[in-house]
């Protein structure tokens, strides 16, 4: 995968999480199949642990669970967003 696709990827998975919190099976579907498309394409092993954690992020995040507590998913969100950083 080149810097580009990367980028694309990074970018969708970006919007997707901008469409949550919540139950939105659509955009979880197409959320999840850019962390694969990435997961793929990685080679080595950070990489593939931060999209572990952000697919488990996504699955909270996509969630119809009381899960958000106070902050209404904002950590979550956060999380999701930094992992997402880190790949870029």
């Amino acid at each position: 995968m080149n810097p580009v696709e990367l980028a694309r990827a990074c970018d969708e998975l970006h919007d997707c999480v901008e469409q949550g919190p919540g139950v939105n099976p659509g955009v979880f579907a197409r959320s999840l199949s850019a962390v694969r498309r990435l997961r793929g394409a990685a080679s080595w092993d950070p990489p593939i642990g931060i999209l572990a954690e952000i697919e488990v992020q996504l699955m909270r995040w996509f969630s119809h669970d009381k899960w958000r507590g106070t902050d209404d998913g904002d950590q979550c969100r956060q999380n999701l967003l930094s992992g997402l950083r880190v790949l870029l």
